[in-house]
């Protein structure tokens, strides 16, 4: 972010002093700064900003807090998501709207389509975060679509604890590691929309059969169909999307001038699919 880009926005200090001796305007600049420390927080509610501004400036107010939130988000420093929630656009890497959703709805996970049109098994990823939240006889979260006022979209589905980690091991096992949210691993993301699409009166539909099963580890996937039980629901939808070719009739009339890279990425596509299939027939 440059200086002049700030300077717009964030006024440079002038040499009066505060109590503290302290040119007026110095404390902004070294709250800006902290935004990009390796300690500082990737979302900000508005009562969080505050406590920030309050490190800085003590004795600031409220409405001190919000002016300035304001002011680093025309500048670029925080996205704002929805009133007094904020995204931190300086730490490294900058805070992305996957990581707002457990805020909005404790536990929730990120999963389905977000994280398929993510690491490319879909062709046409959605704009919407999507995310699960764990259900059951004593937990009724609030579910369905969250627009923010920011205009963002969430949409919450409901799944049984089940499909959750129940160990720090099993988080391994289900969820993508580094990340800088919980997020679940690709496999377990098709079994749970599988699983959803076939619930008794779901509105969700079955994945698109135009996808990449290259992008997907057949092992790992048929492990976790296996501990779900759900090989029924994975060989019946890859069956029809291997019907349909996955879709490649699509780029059919584009093989005459098709790269060779790409055509090794097609056979190695190709061989999963093939493989998944003799795995799967194994397990049932």
């Amino acid at each position: 972010m440059s200086a002049g880009l700030l300077s717009g926005h964030l006024k440079r200090p002038d040499r009066r002093t505060d109590q503290t001796d302290q040119p007026v305007g110095d404390w902004k600049f070294r709250l800006l700064g902290s935004l990009a420390d390796s300690g500082a927080l990737r979302v900000f509610t508005a009562a969080e900003f505050h406590n920030l501004v309050l490190r800085y400036r003590p004795g600031a107010s409220a409405s001190t807090a919000r002016l300035l939130a304001n002011s680093l988000v025309q500048a670029g420093a925080l996205r704002r998501v929805a009133s007094g929630a904020y995204l931190n656009r300086r730490c490294l890497p900058p805070a992305e709207l996957t990581e707002m959703a457990t805020r909005i709805r404790t536990g929730a996970v990120i999963s389905l389509q977000s994280v398929l049109g993510e690491c490319g098994f879909l062709n046409n990823p959605s704009s919407i975060v999507m995310a699960v939240v764990p259900t059951s006889a004593g937990k009724r979260p609030n579910l369905g679509e969250v627009k923010t006022s920011g205009g963002d979209v969430f949409r919450f589905f409901g799944l049984a604890e089940r499909f959750f980690p129940a160990t720090e091991e099993d988080r391994w096992t289900l969820y993508q590691p580094g990340r800088l949210c919980d997020m679940f691993r690709p496999e377990a993301a098709l079994l749970q929309w599988l699983h959803l699409a076939g619930m008794k009166r779901s509105t969700v539909t079955p994945p698109p059969a135009d996808v990449d099963m290259g992008q997907l580890d057949e092992e790992h996937l048929c492990l976790l169909a296996q501990r779900w039980r759900l090989q029924t629901e994975l060989t019946t939808w890859h069956d029809y999307a291997k019907s349909v070719g996955f879709g490649e009739e699509r780029h059919g009339s584009h093989a005459a001038v098709s790269e060779k890279p790409q055509a090794a990425a097609d056979a190695d596509g190709a061989a999963a699919r093939e493989r998944l299939l003799a795995r799967l027939g194994k397990s049932r």
